[in-house]
């Protein structure tokens, strides 16, 4: 299996919702991202509202389901170099 890629933001650059999405979708456009065979995307609204989304040639609810998961674990892996620290 290929490694994830993580991308990484300025503290402030990220925080921007619109912008980074953005920013992802541009770098796709120019080939700074391999194409994309299936994504995932999570928000959460001011008020709490969950809205998430599985997109790509390949997506389907298992394999959205299961990028999830992988980024999950992804982060989790991040967060426990950083406090390494």
């Amino acid at each position: 299996m290929e490694k994830l890629k993580v991308l990484t933001f300025e503290r402030e650059g990220w925080r921007e919702a619109v912008r980074t999405l953005r920013k992802i979708a541009d770098d796709l456009e120019v080939g700074e991202l391999e194409p994309c065979s299936v994504g995932v995307l999570a928000m959460r609204s001011g008020s709490g509202r969950i809205t998430a989304f599985g997109f790509g040639p390949l997506a389907d609810d298992l394999q959205s389901l299961a990028l999830f998961r992988l980024g999950e674990q992804k982060l989790l892996d991040a967060m426990l170099v950083n406090t390494d620290r």
